[in-house]
């Protein structure tokens, strides 16, 4: 699964708390840098949907 990132400040055509997609990697190191976007960790997400999480 590719990572995710979620906009944490206006980028682009992405608001705040929005997926961010159709970056290429160094635009992607760049925003994480600046505090832009971070990356979802989708782990605990995937916990509770499936119901794994006790």
């Amino acid at each position: 699964m590719a990572k995710q990132y979620k906009a944490l400040k206006p980028v682009g055509r992405f608001q705040v708390g929005e997926l961010v997609g159709g970056l290429n990697k160094g635009q992607i190191e760049k925003l994480v840098a600046g505090g832009v976007i971070q990356e979802v960790k989708t782990a605990a997400v995937t916990k509770k949907i499936t119901g794994d999480a006790k």
